[in-house]
């Protein structure tokens, strides 16, 4: 219950926020091109609060309804204006001026999108060092000549200092199938290595990392299966396992990582496991049966225990803190929309020639699920997510499509 609650909230808080911004894109350009604007409405439906400045023609709302909004400006073909109003009227401007007014909400998103992706950048992001782990058989980045151990110093002679910088850096290159060269340095020195990915076949960045993408995955240190917190109600809790109490086995099958403990709970045919662990140095055994649970149309089993991932990669030094400056956070976080825009455009391209499924559109089901899980995994996720939001928010209402807008 506690999770539906937070996922409603944050939906309405994202978009109110998105909704908001985008009419008041509407609003601001309307009132600087002279037209009179008589209601600016966040949602639909029976009002519940209400506002107008003395000396406003203009009525602030708030509906009941959260999932869009308005902004309705003084027009003949919607109700009779007085002659003195006229030419006030948003039906007696020039095309150049309706233009603007019409397309100032999509515009005002895009914007938005690019301060909100700036503020993480503000903020700073922890992320892997960017050392290639692991690389796929056959993957692009093998037969380009990459290796294991390689650490991506540079790409297209720009500096690289994280993993995620490096994804930063291939979003829109994937898209436009460009040349990227990768400056890398291992043991045995410095090199280049050029990676063409007009060589991909085909590009699905929507149910595919570029990770999987690219065939080549960062370096990570082995998890510990050292149990950080227990989930309430569920049964390692009932069987007394506790933080910092480290699994050791489970029915007599060793566990050396998080990996292997995930592995052998989702595998196993018993209905009980004997998971021994160790506490303090003494060795402890107890008897438990996982609970299925579904999770994205699949049953799988579980415990009910969680790993502080984070801290373990960061004790191993496996994390590098990034964070920049305002101008550079601007900078990358304008970058960053422009590619998220070619990215969401290139997606509604492949819906529009049936290569994309249009189920990659989620309701508002779906985004309030979104908006619940990003907040709950800090601010810049769901600053992030936000952001993604308002690119696709301004892509849909630049569409031709009317009753979209809104």
């Amino acid at each position: 219950m506690p999770e539906i609650f937070n996922s409603v909230l944050f939906f309405v808080v994202a978009i109110g926020v998105l909704i908001t911004f985008h009419e008041y894109g509407h609003y601001w350009v309307a009132r600087r091109m002279g037209v009179i604007v008589l209601r600016f409405s966040v949602g639909f439906g029976p009002v519940i609060w209400r506002y107008q400045p003395k000396n406003s023609h203009t009525e602030f709302v708030v509906s009941a309804i959260p999932l869009g909004g308005y902004v309705r400006m003084l027009d003949e073909s919607q109700e009779e204006v007085p002659e003195q109003y006229l030419p006030e009227a948003f039906n007696r401007q020039p095309l150049y001026k309706r233009s603007a007014i019409v397309a100032a909400g999509p515009l005002a998103n895009f914007l938005l999108a690019g301060i909100l992706y700036g503020l993480t950048f503000m903020i700073g992001t922890e992320g892997l060092r960017p050392v290639i782990g692991t690389l796929m058989e056959n993957g692009l980045a093998a037969k380009s000549g990459l290796m294991v151990g390689d650490e991506i110093r540079t790409i297209d002679g720009k500096s690289n200092r994280s993993w995620d910088e490096h994804h930063f850096y291939l979003l829109d290159k994937i898209i436009s199938e460009e040349i990227v060269v990768y400056g890398v340095e291992n043991d045995n020195g410095v090199r280049t290595v050029g990676v063409n990915f007009g060589e991909l076949e085909e590009v699905d960045l929507q149910s595919s990392s570029i990770d999987t993408v690219i065939g080549m995955y960062p370096a990570t240190p082995q998890i510990r299966p050292i149990v950080d917190r227990t989930v309430p109600g569920y049964p390692a809790e009932a069987a007394g396992l506790q933080p910092g109490d480290e699994i050791v086995s489970i029915n007599n099958s060793p566990v050396n990582s998080w990996n292997d403990l995930v592995g052998l709970i989702s595998q196993t045919n018993e209905r009980v496991l004997n998971i021994r662990f160790s506490r303090g140095g003494i060795d402890q055994e107890v008897l438990l049966e996982p609970r299925i649970v579904e999770r994205n149309g699949t049953r799988v089993k579980q415990i009910g225990i969680a790993v502080n991932a984070e801290q373990q990669l960061r004790d191993a030094n496996a994390t590098v803190k990034l964070r920049y400056g305002f101008i550079e956070s601007l900078a990358r976080g304008f970058e960053t929309m422009w590619s998220t825009t070619a990215l969401t455009l290139k997606m509604l391209a492949g819906m529009v020639t049936l290569q994309q499924s249009a189920d990659s559109i989620g309701g508002p089901i779906a985004i309030a699920e979104h908006a619940g899980k990003a907040a709950e995994a800090g601010i810049n996720n769901y600053l992030t997510f936000l952001a993604l939001l308002s690119v696709s928010l301004g892509i849909l209402n630049l569409l031709p499509i009317p009753v979209l807008d809104g």
